[in-house]
């Protein structure tokens, strides 16, 4: 099982998806489930669910291609189609970071 750093989520991983309007009300993840993929709404937040939702999308045997990586970032840099972009290149700092977290992982 590939297990990863809730705390290291909270702390960077979150004010990301926040930033980027992830977690926002209507069309967005926060919204209701959208795809396979449900985060808590900006205005009643609850990391540990999101902490559990963000690990369902990382693919601890090839991290560049986690879904939560790839359906953000432009398909010109290598993404899927996504209804939103929210990282131009692999270069962003969001998408920098989220990474980070994900090689931070561990099998175990």
């Amino acid at each position: 099982m590939y297990e990863l750093d809730a705390a290291l989520f909270a702390t960077t991983v979150a004010p990301v998806l926040s930033a980027k309007g992830c977690d926002a009300a209507g069309d967005c993840h926060g919204g209701g489930i959208r795809g396979t993929y449900q985060l808590s709404p900006d205005v009643n937040k609850d990391l540990d669910f999101d902490f559990g939702q963000s690990a369902l999308q990382v693919d601890g045997y090839d991290p560049t291609q986690s879904p939560l990586l790839t359906e953000p970032l432009a398909p010109s840099a290598g993404g899927s189609t996504h209804g939103f972009t929210a990282f131009d290149s692999t270069d962003d700092p969001g998408y920098l970071a989220i990474l980070d977290w994900i090689l931070q992982g561990e099998f175990r």
